[in-house]
């Protein structure tokens, strides 16, 4: 079983849950919380994964582990796309559909989270968390000539890159900076200069 950063993933129990921290009291009533979970970016030694669990408000997180034999099933921002999404959100990501049609990408956040799910945890104004899948940094410059009609869109985006044995980057980070971060699971690391390299 592999799973990825942005993957949803439905656990077998609560119970076989690692925590370094006492549960808050919203993880026993909110519906998001039970048995769903989204895998985070940390290294993790052997079957131990990373996950976060959300309740109906940004302000409810929990960070957690989990083994591997507890995942029941796993949801991956591109499999969000064949659910039903929002309304408020259909007519953005129908768009979104048709301009990145040739990359590999996939939908995460809230939004993602309720497309999956069917629990509803974004509101009319949540951003639409993209994230795109390339190999390298240099594939990048392959999304500058999609922006303006990216920035037609009806709900603002947040567009992440994640390459492939790197990490996560933001788009317009990497587009409109010399020098960005890259979000690795070993933690954050300082670019420069890399997209004229390749």
């Amino acid at each position: 079983m592999v799973v990825n950063v942005h993957d949803i993933v439905f656990l077998y129990s609560n119970e076989e849950v690692e925590i370094f921290e006492q549960k808050p009291h919203w993880m026993l009533t909110d519906e998001m919380a039970n048995r769903i979970a989204v895998v985070r970016r940390l290294k993790v030694t052997g079957e131990k994964v990373a996950i976060g669990f959300r309740g109906n408000n940004r302000s409810k997180r929990f960070a957690a582990f989990t083994s591997a034999q507890n995942i029941e099933r796993i949801i991956k921002p591109v499999d969000v796309l064949q659910f039903v999404p929002p309304v408020s959100h259909e007519k953005s990501i129908k768009q979104l559909k048709e301009i990145l049609q040739h990359f590999e990408w996939g939908i995460g956040g809230s939004v993602g989270f309720s497309m999956a799910t069917g629990i509803q945890v974004c509101h009319e104004q949540s951003d639409i968390d993209v994230i795109i899948y390339m190999d390298s940094i240099a594939e990048v410059s392959k999304l500058e000539t999609l922006k303006p009609k990216l920035s037609q869109c009806e709900n603002k985006l947040d567009i992440q890159i994640e390459m492939k044995g790197l990490g996560g980057v933001v788009l317009d980070d990497v587009l409109n900076n010399e020098k960005f971060i890259v979000r690795t699971s070993t933690g954050p690391i300082l670019i420069e200069g890399m997209r004229s390299k390749n």
